[in-house]
């Protein structure tokens, strides 16, 4: 049964490791806190609403082709601070005939990052322009614990226990790229970037009898690095309509998962794979009068991919434990508007509204027999997250500096910005 480790079991996995896997179902997997929205403080203003605008330095990772609207060389950088909702379950009873997870439960707490978000260097020409930047995807520290659960049958007699874990974990996902936009013709633009993800992951997870004995530890170690590209076109109709395209098809970054004993010599484990989700997006950009601008973009997430062949470091029936952990691909709508006063130094004002569709790693469907997956991921929230944001920002000569703020039941981000241009 999962979270007991055999040794036999557990060196017959080592033959696993030159397979195409990924990620497991390690406890410090059930918040996936990925966000596609684009990078800079104004898109945040605007609900994350650009691919059809893409007209400051960061349509370098937005929309490669937006870099053609730009006519002198520019900087941007961007700091942003993100709150996570990490929810997980906390001790309690499970009954699994029938599976009655009523008896559970659970806890929550707030973990926040701050770092630098993005950076964009871009040096346009009469046709060419040419950009490099990093962007920064996933920044997530968490420490959390459980007291474990006992199991119960219909008649109500406990029948054993999950073990109570600890979990420390950081991930950090960037990727440095290299951006071209090309105007095709006065009205239309294509872009293409190549990009190279680096992933740095140091997740441990401790587990333990409900008496506090030390019973594993698996651990998530030693991610690699892995290029990938993004495609943009973009369209401008006429000065008032303009639309965009963007596709980033992001690598399969390995890493390991390390299973050991305490007490015991040596160590087992997997080379596994956490597939970066593709996005998809289209977007339109509307400019009702000079002051308004009016955008709006729909994203395909291919979070599917994230659970393609999921894996255990354990012996586990797969259709019982890991099938039910698969998610779904997604899709993001954002709506976000900017109005621009016309004064000395342009003031603009800003706001937006979007829906991040479900990709927490929550068990679905109901198991004919006891499954700890089915305990252990049971605490997502099991839906979609609306999000709120507002924005300001003023232009300079050369300078402009944009303020914005993103907020939803599980995420709060916050988020400053700077483009110099010279």
């Amino acid at each position: 049964m999962k979270k007991v480790l055999a040794t036999a079991v557990a060196l017959g996995l080592a033959g696993m490791a030159g397979n195409a896997l990924a990620i497991t179902d390690n406890e410090a997997n059930a918040s996936l806190p990925f966000s596609f929205s684009s990078p800079g403080a104004r898109a945040l203003g605007m609900g994350g609403a650009f691919i059809g605008l893409a007209d400051d330095a960061s349509a370098a990772y937005a929309n490669p082709a937006g870099l053609t609207q730009l006519v002198s060389p520019e900087v941007s950088a961007e700091i942003r601070s993100v709150r996570t909702d990490t929810r997980w379950v906390d001790g309690g009873s499970l009954q699994y005939n029938g599976f009655n997870s009523g008896g559970l439960n659970y806890s929550s707490q707030n973990d926040t990052t701050t770092s630098l978000r993005s950076f964009s260097f871009v040096y346009p020409g009469e046709r060419f322009s040419f950009a490099v930047y990093r962007y920064e995807l996933v920044n997530y520290d968490a420490s959390f614990q459980s007291s474990g659960e006992t199991y119960t049958t219909g008649g109500g007699n406990v029948n054993g226990t999950i073990f109570a874990y600890n979990v420390n974990t950081s991930l950090d996902i960037e990727t440095y790229g290299a951006a071209l936009g090309f105007k095709m013709t006065d009205k239309f633009s294509i872009g293409v970037g190549l990009n190279y993800y680096l992933l740095d992951i140091s997740s441990t997870t401790d587990r333990f009898t409900l008496g506090g004995n030390p019973v594993n530890r698996e651990a998530n170690l030693n991610g690699d690095g892995k290029a990938g590209i993004t495609f943009g076109a973009r369209y401008a109709f006429n000065e008032k309509f303009s639309a965009g395209f963007s596709y980033r098809h992001a690598p399969e970054l390995r890493y390991d998962a390390i299973l050991s004993v305490p007490g015991q010599s040596g160590s087992v484990g997997v080379r596994t794979d956490l597939d970066i989700p593709d996005v998809m997006g289209l977007g339109v950009s509307f400019r009702p009068s000079d002051a308004w601008v009016i955008n709006f973009d729909v994203n395909k997430v291919y979070y599917s991919q994230l659970t393609d062949n999921i894996t255990t470091v354990f012996d586990e029936d797969p259709n019982l434990e890991l099938v039910p952990l698969k998610l779904d691909d997604g899709t993001e709508v954002h709506l976000g508007a900017e109005y621009t006063f016309a004064t000395t130094h342009p003031f603009s004002l800003r706001a937006g509204v979007w829906r991040d569709p479900e990709h927490e790693l929550v068990y679905r469907g109901v198991p004919s027999d006891i499954a700890i997956n089915a305990a252990t991921f049971s605490a997502g929230r099991k839906g979609s997250q609306t999000h709120y944001s507002i924005g300001a920002g003023m232009a300079f000569a050369k300078f402009q500096i944009d303020l914005g703020a993103d907020f939803s039941d599980s995420n709060d981000t916050v988020s400053m910005s700077g483009v110099f241009r010279f």
